[in-house]
């Protein structure tokens, strides 16, 4: 069987049926801990499953690996492009707070600190007048950061006119970019873990001219070739999951900046919304309570 671009949890449940004793504890103690892997050696992984370092040897050569060397590479990839199997933050024996709570917080402001850190006052504020000043944006995010493309679009169009959000469901991008112009601007969110259709999408609009703002993970920086602007977003969670704090935090700031640019307009805009909103009784208002 050829094992090449699997997995290592695929590589063991095809193998799984014909590993020895000795060999099959350290795969179940893979199967139930993969980002082990990144923080021992295979000795170590070894004694932590009760087996032996040559059934370790054996039972990587077995699911097609050169040598543990490629194992641990591998999980420190999965790791870097945000697989949760891999994302295990030091817990208990690694010296954490135990205080779930407290390391969260912690991780959100460190998150805080590295994105909006990075950010200058005039980049924030040109690619505010780009925004506001472009025919069209088109926003794009998928997977994880589909909600968040959603939000900026929302946001967005309390502000303007002229913002899709893209693809629509059960759509494909083609019949929205089909007529982009160079003036337009299309943000997108590419956060970990990325759809494949991604770079594809980016080389389309790149191929149109069009500015784009790429809003990303550090570990897709080398990957950026062709974006107007660049915003780099930390997403890391002190346990399986990504943070977007920082992320919801960079969009808030873009659409104030949008805002300020014109506060008039945008005031007139959003009591125009409200109006409406007041004729179509769509909103809950609150009880104004005794003598209201």
């Amino acid at each position: 069987m050829n094992d090449g671009g699997r997995s290592l949890q695929s590589r063991i449940q095809a193998h799984y049926a014909e590993l020895p004793r000795a060999e099959r504890r350290l795969a179940d103690f893979l199967l139930g801990q993969p980002h082990e892997v990144a923080s021992y050696t295979a000795t170590e992984l070894a004694q932590l499953a009760g087996t032996s370092k040559a059934a370790a040897t054996r039972l990587f050569r077995r699911l097609g690996y050169r040598d543990f060397n490629a194992v641990r590479e591998e999980a420190r990839t999965a790791r870097r492009w945000g697989s949760p199997l891999y994302l295990d933050r030091p817990r208990g024996r690694r010296g954490s707070t135990g205080d779930p709570v407290a390391r969260q917080l912690a991780q959100d402001q460190a998150n805080l600190r590295a994105t909006l850190g990075a950010l200058s006052p005039q980049l924030v504020d040109s690619i505010a007048m780009a925004i506001a000043g472009a025919p069209r944006v088109f926003v794009i995010g998928y997977r994880n950061s589909r909600f968040l493309a959603h939000y900026l679009q929302r946001q967005l169009l309390l502000l303007r006119d002229g913002v899709a959000l893209i693809p629509a469901a059960g759509q494909t991008v083609a019949e929205d970019l089909v007529h982009l112009e160079p003036e337009d601007v299309v943000i997108v969110i590419g956060l970990r873990r990325r759809a494949a259709v991604l770079p594809r999408v980016l080389e389309l609009v790149r191929a149109r001219g069009a500015r784009i703002l790429m809003l990303a993970d550090p570990g897709e920086v080398a990957h950026h070739g062709g974006a107007t602007w660049w915003l780099t977003c930390h997403v890391d969670g002190p346990a399986q999951f990504d943070s977007y704090a920082a992320v919801m935090s960079l969009l808030n700031l873009l659409c104030a900046a949008i805002f300020r640019l014109d506060p008039q307009r945008g005031y007139q805009r959003l009591q125009a919304i409200e109006a409406l909103h007041d004729e179509l009784v769509d909103l809950v208002t609150p009880d104004p309570g005794p003598g209201g």
